[in-house]
């Protein structure tokens, strides 16, 4: 016997019990100081997961199917993210120090494939105007807040982070000399190709593998298009942008299902991202 169902709610916990007990399966409930534990024979366990499963899709078809308890997503996240794109291009066009710190942290293909990965990470939060500013802090706050909904506030974050150090990275081995940009745009297009990669995935589970699950690639490439035609905009790195995203969304999607996140995977996307900005901001300071 071990625990199948952790860190429940009351109610979550009765209502569980009380739907494998309708179907014949032997649970028991275990109080703990997080919250309860459903406990079935190992070797039902999957038998048990199937039986919540048809209960909710039969039953409470909007809601998520059961698990461990979840972490709600908030929208500050994006939020955070766009305020502070605002405070380092304001410190930067305050200091007179915008060309500096380009050449120095920007995606530089030649000094990238030299061995300063920093860069990748660096370039996303310089911009060369306002208006380059403000349309990435609309775009973060446009795909971010649906992305941190879906993915969980810390670990959208950190999948939005992947993909433009990813777009950035690709792009960099693509030109391999005389490249250099700047601009939170790739993260931007890799938070439409999560948003894509996740409604692939749903619509495969729903309607099964076909041409109609490429409908919602279509869209993202065509928005892709889109956003992507102003003067002395980088489009190898938006496309590469919403492809990593279109590919870690489709993953995530998949591994996850339609489930949350638990805290402690909350916790470890925190962890990651401390890792990757401060590894970045010990380059940079």
């Amino acid at each position: 016997m071990k625990p199948s169902l952790t860190h429940l709610d009351r109610e979550s916990a009765d209502l569980y019990a009380l739907v494998l007990l309708s179907q014949g399966l032997d649970v028991t409930v275990e109080r703990q100081e997080d919250g309860f534990n459903l406990v079935v024979r190992e070797d039902l366990e999957q038998d048990a997961l199937d039986m919540l499963g048809r209960f909710y899709g039969e039953n409470l078809p909007s809601a998520a199917v059961p698990g461990e308890k979840r972490v709600p997503a908030k929208p500050w996240g994006p939020l955070g993210v766009a305020l502070v794109l605002c405070f380092v291009h304001w410190g930067v066009a305050a200091r007179g120090m915008e060309r500096k710190w380009v050449l120095e942290y920007g995606s530089s293909a030649l000094y990238i494939l030299q061995g300063e990965l920093y860069r990748i990470v660096t370039a996303l939060f310089f911009h060369a105007d306002l208006e380059h500013l403000l349309g990435n802090v609309a775009g973060i706050l446009i795909f971010g807040v649906p992305v941190c909904t879906r993915a969980g506030t810390w670990f959208g974050l950190l999948l939005i982070l992947l993909t433009g150090g990813m777009g950035n990275l690709v792009t960099a081995h693509l030109y391999r000399t005389a490249h250099l940009s700047i601009g939170a745009s790739t993260s931007v297009m890799g938070a439409a190709g999560l948003l894509t990669g996740f409604q692939v995935v749903k619509r495969a589970g729903i309607k099964g593998l076909g041409p109609k699950i490429l409908l919602p690639v279509g869209a993202g490439a065509a928005l892709v298009g889109m956003l992507s035609g102003g003067e002395n905009t980088d489009i190898m790195a938006h496309l590469f942008g919403f492809v990593s995203g279109l590919m870690l969304g489709a993953g995530f999607a998949w591994v996850q299902g339609d489930r949350g996140v638990s805290r402690e995977q909350e916790r470890l996307a925190l962890a990651l991202l401390a890792v990757i900005l401060g590894g970045a901001l010990v380059k940079w300071w």
